[in-house]
């Protein structure tokens, strides 16, 4: 989970690469790295983010005309200086992202060639075998190419050459690259946001791929050997940066622009209709990750409830290598914030090989995922710089109900149904806003869960998912082990957790099952848990005789779900506030899941 950018231009570039390094940290920020070239090579590598890489940058440094740099997330290797990228050898800098699976093979035949590695990075074995074949005889573009027929895995790489200071070659394997173009300006970038404002249009490149970057041309150089021609695209305009305001992190502001992220993504799919070859399904194969994951699993009675449809939910990771049997009729759905979702991604050819159309829930237009599908449904959170899924989170319940409902008018679901929904979803955005009216008594809650260090989320049909959300955000932001699981499942094993002052949360609506889970809430008690429910006004009455607080969000049905989900979102906020975390940048996390 890394971003590359790179660029070749008629001016200095350093500036223009650091500015696009920083978009691209929400792919990895534990350390950061830039080549320079023409005139003279400088490398610069730093642990920190793009703002400490320009403080290490002396300006007699920054002249050259053509460079690399890379923001990373460890995999392989601490996250030190001798292990961020570029990795340099005899003149051969490259930076890398993806997985070189036989990097260990590689680097021990190096080694006995006389070769010396200076990191523990997987992707420090290429700039050694392009310099290896360059040694031997071999053209720019011939050593990369040699290069690349060596490596297993996926890998998205840009090569800086000391003797060749105007050029940048690029290749592509398993791993998403962009190459950007304007007049005397080309580019490589991980995302088309580190574009915006270098180039007026960009493509993509394809699996097997090699370009050549210069300011005068961009050459691609198909898996086949020969010349390719790739679609361009424009290059959207960057959107405006997202400023802190009246907050102290992003992901505060994040929660706070939940009713405008609902309103605008309920109001851009309300009335969409489905091809003809969606709405033909005969079974939904959900398929995601991290909160997209738990969006889609709160999404998933109220989607079969309205299409009549069975709807599988599936872990990206899981389903990509379990050569599941596929029935026919299905359609599959990929749910991924930033559509680069690695594991996802993965799943795309499996569907591809069997004639499964794809639908992409996605927040980025111009993402891979959102390329490769059949159909675009997408959500518009708008940038969301925090890690932590927040405002992309209910965007994605919001897209996920409303393709419900188009399965629903395209089957002749039940009407009533379609209208108890669409009424939930106008009401969502006034009752996000309201839920943040109680943060001061979820900022108490948090205080309290954060002296315990541990937390128990349970509940029943939606309320199960987005206790199984509410523990992810807990860890997340806060580093607090939290666990979920279906209410009923507490007796078959989760109810060992418990002691005297354990933390119990419940999300429960009242609806059918209250009574059930005001049940689990009695049994968790008797065993001496601490039992919060965040329930409706009319549940708060059901539980004010088993629960220790009782929290009652606004909304019923299907607008009291996102009540939920905010409350969640608050409360692992100030349990993280309370502990001193990083707030927008958790340890070990990056914002987009790139790499297997």
């Amino acid at each position: 989970m890394c971003g590359i950018v790179g660029l070749v231009s008629s001016q200095p570039v350093a500036r223009d690469l650091i500015s696009g390094l920083s978009q691209l940290e929400y792919r990895g920020y534990d350390s950061a790295g830039i080549a320079l070239a023409g005139p003279g090579f400088v490398v610069r590598k730093v642990v920190g983010c793009a703002s400490d890489l320009a403080a290490a940058l002396r300006l007699d440094e920054t002249s050259g005309r053509a460079g690399i740099a890379h923001t990373r997330w460890a995999t392989h290797g601490k996250a030190e200086q001798q292990n961020a990228h570029p990795h340099v050898y005899q003149g051969v800098a490259v930076v890398h992202n993806g997985i070189i699976e036989n990097h260990a093979a590689l680097r021990e035949t190096l080694v006995a060639a006389g070769n010396t590695f200076l990191s523990q990075t997987d992707s420090e074995v290429v700039p050694h075998l392009i310099a290896e074949a360059r040694a031997q005889g071999a053209a720019h573009i011939e050593a990369v190419q040699l290069a690349c027929k060596q490596l297993h895995g996926a890998y998205a790489i840009a090569v800086l050459f000391a003797d060749k200071p105007d050029t940048i070659i690029v290749a592509r394997q398993g791993s998403p690259v962009l190459i950007g173009a304007r007049s005397g300006v080309a580019a490589v970038a991980s995302d088309t946001v580190a574009l915006a404002g270098l180039c007026l249009r960009y493509t993509a490149l394809e699996d097997g791929d090699i370009a050549v970057l210069s300011a005068e041309a961009v050459r691609i150089v198909g898996a086949d050997g020969r010349d390719a021609t790739r679609t361009w695209e424009l290059v959207l305009d960057r959107e405006r940066s997202a400023e802190l305001d009246r907050f102290e992190h992003h992901t505060r502001r994040e929660i706070a622009e939940q009713p405008v992220a609902v309103r605008s993504t309920d109001s851009l799919l309300r009335g969409q209709a489905l091809p003809d070859a969606l709405a033909a399904a005969q079974r939904l194969i959900v398929v995601a990750c991290g909160s997209s994951l738990y969006a889609a699993s709160t999404a998933r009675g109220w989607i079969e409830k309205l299409s009549g449809l069975p709807v599988d939910i599936e872990i990206a990771s899981e389903y990509r290598y379990r050569e599941a049997p596929i029935q026919a009729g299905s359609v599959a759905v990929l749910v991924s914030q930033s559509g680069e979702t690695a594991d996802s991604l993965a799943c795309l050819p499996l569907f591809r090989a069997r004639g499964v159309p794809v639908v992409a829930v996605v927040n980025v237009a111009q993402s891979s995922i959102a390329r490769a599908a059949d159909v675009v449904w997408p959500t518009t959170a708008g940038r969301e710089l925090g890690v932590a899924a927040t405002k992309s989170f209910t965007a994605q319940l919001v897209a996920l109900l409303r393709l419900g409902m188009a399965f629903s008018e395209a089957k002749d679901g039940d009407p009533a149904v379609r209208a108890m929904v669409a009424a939930g979803l106008a009401a969502a955005p006034q009752v996000c806003a309201e839920t943040e009216e109680l943060e001061p008594a979820l900022a108490e809650l948090a205080c309290w869960i954060a002296d315990e260090n541990e937390a128990l989320f349970i509940g029943r049909g939606a309320g199960a998912a987005i206790a199984g959300e509410a523990a992810l955000k807990l860890k997340e932001l806060s580093y607090i082990r939290a666990e979920a699981y279906a209410a009923g499942e507490l007796k078959h094993g989760p109810i060992a957790l418990i002691r005297p002052g354990s933390p119990v949360l419940v999300f429960a609506g009242s609806d059918s099952l209250v009574a059930k889970t005001v049940s689990n809430a009695e049994e968790v008690r008797a065993r001496g848990a601490k039992v919060v429910a965040f329930t409706d006004a009319d549940g708060a009455a059901a539980f004010n005789k088993v629960a220790d607080t009782v929290l009652a969000l606004p909304g019923r049905g299907v607008a009291h779900m996102f009540a939920q989900a905010v409350a969640q979102q608050l409360l692992a906020y100030h349990a993280a506030l309370a502990l001193g975390r990083n707030v927008d940048r958790p340890r070990n996390l990056a914002k987009s899941v790139t790499v297997e």
